[in-house]
């Protein structure tokens, strides 16, 4: 241990405080080394501080470490440093999910959903980490989470035969799509409207040149595994569905296809626009209840029919 370190354990030990400089001086060096990925050296950098009298300081060191053990794997010392950070902070989203993950990957599944739950109930619509952080099949698989997300749904109403996803219709200007999704007022340029749960899309609508609504996306398996929100296509139709069901439910498609991968394409015509419905094995296994190696609904794509082509005439 270096000379420097030891005259900080030996003022926070005593109980004095550490001067500012040399927090920053800890905490820049940290960082640094958290990018290259030297968890270590961010525990060793930020330990001095972690007993300190300022909360805010204290908090960050704590914070910093925590992550720093979560990276190394060394759950039971990560879950102890957010702990004290998260009561320092609890107003912290990004402290409380850490702590949720670590209390998870050690085995504290009481804490873990109930760090989970005040997250939905806070409206929390991003859950990539809090999914992925504590591993999101197992995760995924616990009744205590999946009973969670029943009760915190938020629908996604998709009107096959209207042509509209939460309401909004193919045709509509871009400014009143922007408000009707509760976006904030932009420019007005962007040929799409977009949401993302970390760096996965859920939704994107798209724009033609006259700014009028031409196409829909939605990204059913990111949304079902990385948000609340539950696509709901009418009577027997949700997000759990199979092809079987949706073909039980609205007959045949006009365009089925199907790959060596387990996955299937479909489409139905309606008046005026397609609608077309993607099946694909999920990488994450968003519905513990669906058989490993089934195909679940991976896409709904909204956009405008294709025109009838004009009748030849006999001669």
């Amino acid at each position: 241990m270096s000379s420097l370190i030891l005259v900080w354990l030996a003022a926070a030990l005593a109980g004095g405080e550490l001067p500012q400089d040399d927090f920053e001086h800890a905490l820049e060096h940290a960082r640094l080394a958290g990018v290259r990925h030297r968890y270590d050296e961010v525990v060793r950098s930020l330990i001095p501080f972690s007993s300190d009298p300022d909360p805010e300081r204290r908090y960050v060191a704590l914070a910093e470490i925590g992550r720093a053990w979560f990276h190394l794997g060394r759950y039971e010392p990560a879950r102890r440093a957010f702990r004290e950070a998260a009561a320092i902070h609890p107003e912290r989203a990004e402290t409380a999910i850490y702590l949720q993950a670590s209390s998870y990957l050690t085995g504290d599944r009481e804490q873990a959903l109930l760090v989970f739950r005040a997250l939905l109930e806070g409206g929390a619509r991003d859950l990539y980490l809090a999914v992925t952080l504590s591993g999101a099949n197992r995760f995924l698989a616990e009744p205590g989470v999946q009973e969670l997300l029943a009760r915190h749904a938020v629908p996604v109403v998709v009107d096959p035969a209207a042509g509209s996803v939460m309401g909004i219709a193919l045709g509509q200007p871009r400014e009143m799509v922007r408000r009707e999704l509760g976006l904030e007022a932009d420019n007005g340029t962007a040929r799409s409207l977009s949401a993302e749960a970390g760096p996965v899309m859920i939704w994107t609508f798209l724009f033609n040149d006259a700014a009028e609504l031409s196409e829909v996306i939605l990204l059913a398996a990111n949304m079902a595994a990385y948000t609340p929100y539950r696509l709901e296509l009418g009577p027997g139709v949700d997000w759990r569905a199979s092809p079987a069901t949706v073909i039980a439910a609205w007959g045949q498609p006009s365009h089925m296809s199907a790959g060596d991968d387990g996955s299937v394409s479909m489409t139905w015509s309606f008046s005026g626009h397609d609608l077309l419905i993607d099946f694909a094995v999920p990488s994450v296994a968003a519905d513990p209840a669906r058989p490993p190696g089934a195909a679940a609904l991976r896409l709904v794509r909204l956009t405008p029919g294709q025109p009838a082509a004009p009748a030849r005439m006999e001669r």
